[in-house]
């Protein structure tokens, strides 16, 4: 999704969050270009729901302001409200009432009459091959069924701003490939927000990654901007014949510079931005039975998994 306008579509200032007496947000901004994609990731409980929340206007911020389209969302709630489309992690449909009604109900309460939201309740079910159940109850319906009728449901009423929490979790290959044809088919029209933890779709959908940590963004860019932030980072992978020895470790703590040293079994995994730090470490490996290497440049994962555990500050 590229060649998106750099019209900020959504801005966020120095918001925060504080539930019994935990600061889930704490002093975020960030601004989101009108027509991107913004995937944002982040461990469970790091504030990503909470985030899309503040920003649907399903719950208030403590602190700073947010405006959407330039509208200041603690003034003017109603009508920023009507510009978004927000899809729950959770599943929130009514039990009361069948899939067709959940979701015209939604378009309905967004700006659309009854008819024209029944008839774009029919046709976005038919574009899913949900049609058949469009007149029965959600909770008889398997899982991921009941999430694409949550996404069917956010964009029932053609939203200029789509929130979306973990939209693909718990989806099948087949309705996963539908719902990313569908947002593919909006990009540079809408501005996308995802919050997930499936990084490889990070990678092939995002203009722009933002990694939340600590309640506030640690890490935003593109891809490859994030990766070029690494200057070089290199992840290793030595495989030894038998289990690594108390010897071979001793020898290893001698390289102060390696990064995120990790010993498992037969195997030892780090990083390292200089190459020689690599050379030094394969140099005593080939007296403790060395049977093969792995190297690759830094992925998304490893930027978040070492941000989150602690090394690549």
């Amino acid at each position: 999704m590229k060649g998106y306008n750099l019209e900020a579509s959504i801005t966020v200032k120095k918001i925060a969050k504080i539930i019994k007496g935990r600061t889930i947000l704490a002093d975020l901004s960030v601004g989101i270009e009108k027509g991107s994609s913004f995937v944002l990731i982040g461990e469970n409980g790091s504030g990503k729901s909470m985030f899309l929340k503040i920003l649907s206007g399903l719950v208030e911020k403590d602190f700073g302001s947010i405006y959407i389209k330039g509208m200041n969302s603690s003034t003017r709630g109603s009508e920023v409200r009507a510009l978004t489309g927000f899809m729950p992690q959770d599943v929130d449909l009514d039990t009361q009432i069948n899939v067709m009604q959940n979701i015209s109900l939604y378009g309905q309460l967004h700006g659309l009459n009854k008819k024209q939201s029944d008839n774009r309740a029919l046709n976005l079910l038919n574009d899913f091959n949900l049609e058949k159940n469009a007149y029965v109850f959600h909770f008889t319906l398997s899982k991921g069924k009941v999430r694409v009728i949550q996404f069917i449901r956010s964009i029932i009423h053609n939203p200029d701003i789509l929130l979306l929490d973990e939209p693909t979790k718990d989806i099948d290959p087949h309705f996963r490939k539908l719902i990313w044809k569908s947002l593919d088919k909006m990009q540079l029209k809408k501005t996308i927000i995802i919050a997930t933890q499936d990084f490889r779709e990070a990678e092939r959908y995002a203009d722009r990654i933002a990694i939340l940590h600590n309640g506030n963004i640690q890490m935003d860019g593109s891809l490859d901007k994030l990766i070029e932030s690494t200057k070089g980072l290199t992840r290793y992978r030595l495989f030894f014949k038998e289990n690594i020895s108390d010897d071979f470790i001793v020898k290893l703590k001698e390289f102060t510079r390696i990064i995120k040293a990790n010993v498992n079994g037969r195997e030892l995994e780090f990083y390292a931005k200089d190459r020689m730090e690599f050379f030094n470490v394969l140099k005593i490996s080939l007296d403790f039975k060395l049977s093969n290497i792995d190297t690759s440049f830094c992925s998304l994962q490893d930027l978040f998994i070492g941000l989150t555990d602690g090394g690549f500050e």
